[in-house]
């Protein structure tokens, strides 16, 4: 009894060899040793490291990939060669017994060889868990711990993270997805009414945060208003350390376990989306955080694994020793996800199991920062001054409070482990300490700042093009603002028109070559803008949108293909009689000149009508907008009559001028009808949207010119 005390203490403590004095009369295998000390150990290496297999982990249903190792000595530490080593399989888990696939060694009795030492192979059973191997020598018995992982549980542990990191990335974007429905034109009025202040800027960030569920995003959305000139550098920087907060906030709900709910919110979430239309986006809110929270879950079981290799937790463990390399990694996987969220709420899930230390898990947290800071700024290089102002602030944010930070988590250690007694809570914890003290620290100092950044980041002289100004994709997610977004778009294409069109009498009264050559060119500008708006606008209608919004969009539609009609009638018409006019040397009459004069200027009237109606969505402008295509065809009518008048007189200048005569002011009275039919969709989706529309004839209908190409 004696000897077994003593070689289960040798077995907890580690410290050495089981030294057993045998009982008097007992015999070791075939040999009479009944009078010498027989010492089980656990061979070591050179370098002093347990070779023997104890703790081993491998992998169920196969062979250990370490053999059990034993090494038999004597009294003096010699080795004893020839002695025979029992190897019994003390215990395993139950199900091996039930599916009749149980664990076995390749030798259950072996001889030490010249070495002292008896080895054999150890094949584990079909089910993960726990085995227990006993060697005994004589009196002399050591017990080895050995642990079998699932079967395939590295490739169920990639597809487990990647799995788990799918579900979370999409159950934000779902879900923030719903709460942005919800907020609707509410966002875009925050932004711009409360950001004057820079306090009231850090709620309405944390507001905007909480709505998009990433920081990334609302740092996104602002250089987005930058690049649109929408939002001024001093609005934005009270947001970004607003939004840094923000995002704090969805870790903090993941770190309280409530993932054992998750399905649960996912099956209120359907039912509410598919049930109560006017509860679908809170369902669909509800949805999608179900499935954040359902995510940690797949992440902790795939991960579970991991905690039976003694090893891992050391390799976690080393990133609070390497600070630098742990924020350098996280760094890039939180750049590559695009969302610090989801890399803090990896960390929170390996907290819970088990598997990350606090001091572990501060160079993860740090890395996120900086990594979900990067993403809007490599987005901004291709954006104005202002937009790369404020992303390289966001940037300078979070390397001024992280480098520092990177040296002091130790202290930063002992300060959150006061908090709270969890890890999962003390992760989460540190999260939201870190942002709330660089908004501490930068608040007070915002106005120095944003000189700071100015200087760093100059102006720069715009070039105007064909490109668009004020469309992005990232605004796609904000509906309302991205149709706003498409509205400034369409109305920078319409003033593009408008000068055209103002444009062109000159070109064409002057005989100016250059002039004419110039409106060519940007009638080309103008189709490259209307495919581009297009584009943008066939992206947003793909989304669910509410009803207004919806007539909006296919409002702006209409409005851009009349605009692109106009254009084309400038440059492939006005223009072309234009180049007549100059290689014929052709000579018009002074009334005719001023009747074409005239009605120019009335078209030019009703498109900068048809625009101001559309800048503001005003029904009653539109209305009397649309009125004046039926001046337009009865103005028409009567400059007819007088120029054949003027024929019958035989006027030779009428004459020779005839059929340019004619086809300009059929042209004019063309693009005088394109104009009220942009005013004809601004009415229709203003009627449609809720609010009746006058009795107006349809687009198409009407006019002299509808049936005629544009192209012409």
């Amino acid at each position: 009894m004696t000897a077994r005390i003593l070689c289960l203490l040798a077995l907890v403590s580690g410290m050495g060899p089981a030294r057993v004095m045998p009982v008097p009369g007992a015999r070791l295998g075939a040999t009479d040793h009944q009078t010498r000390e027989i010492l089980l150990a656990k061979p070591r290496s050179a370098e002093n490291r347990d070779v023997s297999g104890d703790s081993a982990v491998g992998e169920a249903g196969k062979l250990l990939a370490k053999k059990l190792v034993t090494e038999v000595l004597d009294s003096t530490g010699a080795p004893e060669r020839g002695i025979p080593v029992k190897f019994r399989i003390l215990s395993e888990p139950r199900e091996n017994a039930i599916a009749n696939d149980q664990a076995s060694v390749s030798e259950t009795v072996a001889a030490t060889n010249s070495q002292g030492q008896a080895a054999t192979s150890f094949r584990f059973g079909r089910a993960a868990g726990e085995y227990r191997v006993e060697l005994s020598a004589g009196q002399s018995e050591l017990v080895y711990a050995l642990v079998a992982r699932p079967r395939n549980w590295l490739v169920s542990l990639v597809f487990g993270l990647l799995g788990g990191l799918s579900f979370f990335l999409f159950g934000l974007y779902y879900g923030s997805k719903g709460l942005r429905r919800l907020a609707g034109n509410k966002l875009r009025e925050l932004l711009f009414n409360l950001t004057r202040h820079r306090v009231l800027g850090v709620l309405v960030g944390i507001a905007v945060t909480v709505i998009f569920q990433s920081s990334s995003a609302t740092t996104a959305l602002l250089v987005s208003f930058a690049q649109t000139g929408l939002l001024g550098l001093g609005q934005a920087l009270g947001v970004i350390l607003g939004a840094d907060i923000g995002t704090t906030l969805t870790v903090q709900l993941l770190a309280f376990r409530i993932f054992d709910y998750a399905l649960t919110l996912t099956v209120i979430g359907f039912i509410l989306m598919y049930t109560w239309r006017r509860l679908k986006d809170v369902g669909q809110a509800v949805f999608g955080f179900g499935l954040v929270f359902f995510s940690l879950k797949i992440v902790a079981d795939a991960t579970a694994p991991l905690k039976l290799d003694p090893n891992f937790p050391r390799v976690l463990e080393s990133l609070g020793n390497a600070p630098v390399w742990g924020t350098i990694g996280a760094i890039a996987f939180t750049f590559l996800v695009r969302s610090s969220a989801a890399t803090v709420g990896i960390a929170v899930g390996l907290a819970m199991s088990g598997l990350l230390t606090l001091k572990a898990s501060i160079p993860i947290i740090l890395g996120a920062n900086v990594g979900t800071a990067l993403t809007a700024w490599i987005a901004s290089w291709r954006g104005n001054a202002e937009a790369k102002r404020i992303a390289l602030s966001h940037v300078l944010f979070k390397l001024i409070i992280v480098i520092p930070l990177l040296f002091l988590i130790g202290p930063l250690v002992g300060l959150i482990e006061h908090t709270a007694g969890s890890v999962p809570r003390q992760v989460a914890n540190a999260h939201t300490l870190i942002n709330v003290f660089a908004m501490l620290v930068f608040l007070p100092f915002l106005a120095g700042f944003e000189r700071l950044v100015r200087r760093l980041v100059p102006e720069r002289k715009e070039e105007a093009g064909a490109q668009p100004k004020y469309l992005d994709r990232s605004l796609l997610d904000a509906p309302a603002v991205a149709l706003g977004q498409a509205t400034r778009e369409v109305l920078r294409m319409g003033d593009m028109v408008l000068e055209m069109l103002k444009a062109s009498l000159p070109a064409f009264l002057k005989n100016d070559k250059e002039g004419r050559h110039a409106l060519i060119a940007q009638d080309d500008r103008v189709d490259a803008l209307e495919q581009a708006v297009s584009s943008y606008l066939t992206d947003l209608t793909r989304e669910e949108l509410p009803s207004a919004l919806s007539q909006k969009a296919v409002a702006l539609f209409y409005v851009i293909n009349e605009l692109e009609h106009i254009g084309d009638v400038v440059s492939k018409s006005l223009m072309s009689y234009t180049k007549k006019k100059i290689d014929e040397n052709l000579s018009f009459s002074q009334v005719g000149l001023q009747e074409i004069s005239g009605f120019h200027a009335e078209a030019v009237e009703t498109l900068r009508m048809a625009l101001a109606a559309l800048s503001t969505w005003d029904r009653n402008l539109a209305a009397e907008t649309v009125r004046r295509k039926e001046l337009g065809n009865q103005r028409l009518a009567g400059l007819h009559n007088r120029h054949l008048d003027r024929l019958r007189q035989g006027l030779k200048e009428s004459i020779d001028t005839s059929t340019i005569h004619l086809d300009f002011l059929s042209d004019l009275e063309r693009m005088n009808f394109h104009a009220t039919s942009i005013a004809v969709a601004v009415v229709e989706a203003l009627g449609r949207s809720g609010r009746p529309s006058p009795s107006l004839p349809a687009r198409g209908e009407g006019g002299s010119s509808s049936g005629k190409e544009s192209g012409k």
